[in-house]
């Protein structure tokens, strides 16, 4: 594509008795490289913009995944402590006879 917009300015250049100087060529190719690096590269940050709006809205549902994920552990962790803390609580009932359970060691002496 350089080789063919140099030859297109050398032609018009030649036809219109315009003299080029090697000087003249290597500034439009630095021009032309340029403009070509400038291009690659603003379409390379276009994709990753793009890439990263496609990430970003798909990262509320990774987050409300993982969200919903430990609130369910939490949840089980506080079932488990409550059905610990439930025995507890039974065992030093049926201890100290408070609970309906006569057949528990520490139950009290009734006379009968």
């Amino acid at each position: 594509m350089v080789c063919v917009c140099v030859c297109v300015c050398v032609c018009v250049c030649v036809r219109v008795r315009v003299p080029v100087t090697l000087e003249a060529l290597v500034i439009l190719l630095g021009v032309l490289a340029g403009s070509i690096l400038i291009g690659i590269t603003a379409c390379c940050c276009w994709c990753c913009c793009c890439c990263c709006r496609k990430a970003r809205h798909a990262r509320p549902d990774r987050d409300e995944e993982r969200f919903n994920r430990k609130r369910e552990e939490m949840r089980q962790r506080s079932e488990e402590r409550k059905l610990e803390r439930k025995e507890k609580q039974d065992e030093i009932r049926r201890k100290y006879g408070l609970m309906g359970d006569k057949d528990h060691p520490y139950s009290k002496f009734e006379n009968e």
